[in-house]
């Protein structure tokens, strides 16, 4: 019955349906000062994580496994079956993650546009197929659309269509089964609408009403569909997203990274980059580069720095990589900051935390120092 609800449309254009508006409540990950907030993105392609790599993964105060997470799901660029169940392995393992931390924030990864094969969601896509539901997108010529993923690494991949409502309840479902195990929170909902990765969007080279992705010159493909159709889709794209945020802050508090409310990849080693926290959002995993070159996943001081200089709630320096890291300061006490950074003289910032760690950035020279309260 409530199903039913969220499945409605609102008004229609061309013939085609346009989704109504949600807006969802902010999500409540697990977020605490009393160490350096971070969280780790990535998947380990040759097998699943050692109970070494899983220990260093509780670390983090929230974990996002990919979707190339063990030999079958990695395979590319001809994919995996629907056999390989990529959303069990990953949430077996987030489970292992919280057997040993159960604060940690769990995110699956579930691309919003690409339908990879390797997903028991496919399989179900594919069922639905067969009893004569339409529920892969089709172009204006009514051809199933076959794309690359970004760098084509996997290729032959369908895309949802989000103006099909049993595809939009396939979505809902799998997102509600994988938060039932208790072991997932929230998910990673790459090539979202919030993204701008649209039909008619301007990137890829894309011209208006038209979907491509790919290489250029190598995997590359681009699809064609009508005015009224690009509205629509976009509109319950855009729908899909921010559903799923209203239904995981109603349930496990988890956010939809890439979503409405919780954003990915900002750098996380520039001061000036982390202490705005970008408008309207209530989580941001920062990832990027120091000025001397050292990333999130092994940060220097200049890293740590412009970080904690910066942090707000919800903010985590996040590492991208297939293994976790092992690096000192992460189990330092930090505490809450007595406030923002304070500029003093200009252009140097200084901020103080309850352990009584002090961190100075030089937003001139683009680094800084970390005097840690423990004497570390």
């Amino acid at each position: 019955a409530v199903w039913a609800l969220w499945m409605g449309a609102g008004v229609t254009v061309g013939g085609q349906a346009l989704a109504p508006t949600v807006i969802p409540d902010p999500p409540t990950p697990f977020f605490s000062w009393d160490t350096i907030p971070t969280a780790f993105h990535g998947a380990n392609r040759s097998g699943v994580y050692t109970d070494t790599a899983v220990e260093l993964l509780a670390r983090h105060q929230m974990v996002t496994i990919e979707k190339w997470y063990t030999p079958c799901a990695s395979q590319g660029p001809t994919q995996g079956p629907p056999s390989c169940a990529v959303e069990e392995k990953i949430e077996h393992v987030l489970s292992r993650i919280k057997a040993i931390s159960p604060k940690v924030t769990g995110i699956l990864y579930l691309n919003s546009m690409l339908d990879f094969q390797f997903y028991t969601l496919h399989g179900q896509m594919v069922q639905a197929e067969a009893r004569g539901l339409h529920s892969f997108l089709r172009d204006d010529t009514g051809a199933v659309i076959s794309l690359c993923n970004d760098g084509d690494v996997y290729c032959n991949i369908t895309t949802f269509d989000w103006t099909q409502p049993h595809v939009r309840q396939l979505w809902l479902a799998a997102i509600t089964n994988a938060t039932a195990t208790g072991a997932v929170d929230g998910i990673f909902a790459d090539h979202s609408a919030q993204e701008n990765i649209q039909i008619g969007a301007g990137t890829n080279g894309q011209k208006p009403n038209q979907l491509c992705n790919g290489v250029a010159g190598k995997g590359r493909t681009c699809y064609n569909f009508t005015s009224a159709f690009t509205e629509s889709f976009n509109s319950w794209h855009l729908w899909m997203t921010n559903q799923s945020q209203a239904l995981l802050s109603k349930t496990t508090g988890g956010p939809v990274i890439c979503g409405p409310l919780a954003k990915y990849g900002l750098n996380g080693c520039d001061f000036d980059s982390v202490r705005k926290l970008p408008a309207g959002y209530a989580v941001v995993e920062y990832s990027g580069k120091s000025s001397t070159g050292a990333s999130p996943c092994k940060p220097d001081r200049n890293c740590l720095a412009g970080f904690l200089a910066g942090a707000q709630k919800g903010s985590y320096l996040t590492c991208f990589s297939g293994a976790p890291t092992d690096w000192p300061e992460q189990a330092y006490p930090l505490g809450e900051p007595d406030g923002p950074a304070v500029e003093n003289p200009p252009l140097i910032w200084t901020r103080r935390f309850a352990s009584g760690t002090v961190v100075v950035w030089d937003n001139a020279k683009k680094e800084g120092n970390v005097t840690w309260g423990g004497g570390q």
